[in-house]
């Protein structure tokens, strides 16, 4: 039977604050990236993260980052610039054994400043892995743990996988940890889903923190994210562009934007919106991802409107800043004759000059267009190029691991 809500429950919609932000950039991008980003790029954008405000950056999976967060923290700490940073590594409990090995070298006066976030929680949990693995990394000195909920939500959440949520859940406070990642693992999670499972979580756990890992697959990240929020969970999890594996996780530079809309705050944050689309752009050139010009709130080109009659949000009064553009689908006579006004060259009444102007720019905007094309086209196949060739894909993997043997 599928969850319903609870009784009395009563969703917020703006004016509340939120107990944290969580980053996934680094950790999500070079999970997507198809190439391996030197560690020196990966260390430039975190700090670029960390000097926009943000404090909790989940850093990574892979074997070498641990060393690499080391590295970054030695550095803010040197500056003394490490007050309220955290780093937080996603540890896969059916691979921690070695990374346990590269954390146990770690310097104890930089541990205050890692998380531990446990993933796959309910492995090998007949042996209970999970709590042996995180006692033994408090054995050695870490004091700072989370835990990410793995889920396929593509049947929705009946009382059977909402039980498995909250078994592992009781695993985790009986531990001490009080944060909790649901991971919409597969993104295929559906917004009134999401709505209820939240409701009941922050239910039956008051005082536990919550969030959600809004993958975008299905084009519900940033729905999932806001619906979370509204329905009790009190951590807001992103990325800078949108990263996040496959299709990306709700984009912080658009988050924080409807937050500031809403009245929505995070307790001891706050971002300056020019900032935040810098670091947005940072992280597209550190993974080579090619610039999407018309993403929400910092695409290349979201402030500029096509000129004139056809302008719908000049027509409705809108406020927005909008560089304007003239296109042949601009090129009514109102349009026209208020550019011919505005240029000194005819009255207001004057309808003479306004079909060879008309005519002219069409001509113009013709020859542009063909330039375009042949721009586009080799710009294209150069992109075809820069992610078709050189990726270590699988096969290639088992190639390369096959000539060992020769």
């Amino acid at each position: 039977m599928n969850l319903t809500f609870p009784t009395g429950h009563v969703p917020r919609y703006h004016g509340f604050e939120l107990a944290g932000l969580l980053d996934e950039t680094m950790r999500e991008g070079a999970e997507r990236c198809p190439f391996a980003v030197p560690a020196d790029r990966k260390s430039a954008l975190t700090r670029r993260i960390l000097d926009a405000g943000v404090r909790d950056v989940v850093f990574g999976s892979a074997p070498s980052d641990p060393d690499l967060m080391a590295s970054i923290l030695e550095e803010l700490h040197g500056e003394g610039r490490t007050e309220g940073v955290q780093l937080a590594f996603i540890l896969l409990l059916n691979c921690w054994e070695p990374l346990f090995d590269r954390f146990a070298t770690f310097p104890d006066h930089l541990k205050d400043h890692v998380c531990i976030s446990f993933g796959m929680v309910d492995h090998n949990s007949q042996e209970q892995l999970f709590e042996r693995v995180c006692e033994t990394f408090r054995s050695i000195g870490f004091r700072h743990f989370r835990v990410s909920l793995l889920n396929n939500f593509g049947s929705g959440v009946d009382e059977k996988s909402y039980a498995h949520i909250t078994r592992q859940i009781d695993r985790s406070l009986a531990l001490g940890i009080d944060t909790v990642r649901i991971n919409d693992s597969l993104g295929v999670c559906y917004p009134e889903t999401m709505a209820v499972l939240a409701a009941n979580l922050v239910h039956q756990y008051p005082g536990t923190h919550f969030c959600v890992h809004a993958h975008d697959d299905k084009g519900f990240g940033l729905q999932n994210a806001l619906t979370s929020l509204y329905h009790g969970f009190d951590l807001i999890e992103g990325g800078f562009s949108g990263f996040g594996n496959r299709s990306g996780l709700p984009a912080i530079e658009v988050l924080m934007k409807i937050f500031e809309e809403k009245n929505i705050t995070i307790r001891g944050l706050s971002f300056d919106h020019d900032v935040l689309r810098d670091v947005g752009y940072a992280a597209e050139d550190t993974f080579l991802v090619v610039p999407n010009v018309y993403r929400a709130v910092t695409g290349k080109i979201v402030n500029w409107e096509n000129l004139g009659v056809a302008n719908i949000p000049d027509y409705l009064g809108s406020e927005r800043r909008a560089r304007k553009f003239l296109t042949d689908v601009g090129t009514h006579d109102q349009t026209l004759r208020d550019i011919l006004r505005k240029a000194g060259r005819v009255a207001a009444q004057d309808t003479n000059a306004i079909e060879p102007f008309r005519q002219a720019r069409h001509a113009e905007m013709e020859d542009v267009y063909r330039a375009k094309r042949t721009a586009y086209e080799s710009l294209v196949a150069g992109i075809q190029t820069l992610y078709g060739e050189d990726t270590m894909f699988e096969e290639v993997a088992i190639e390369r691991a096959r000539a060992l043997a020769d």
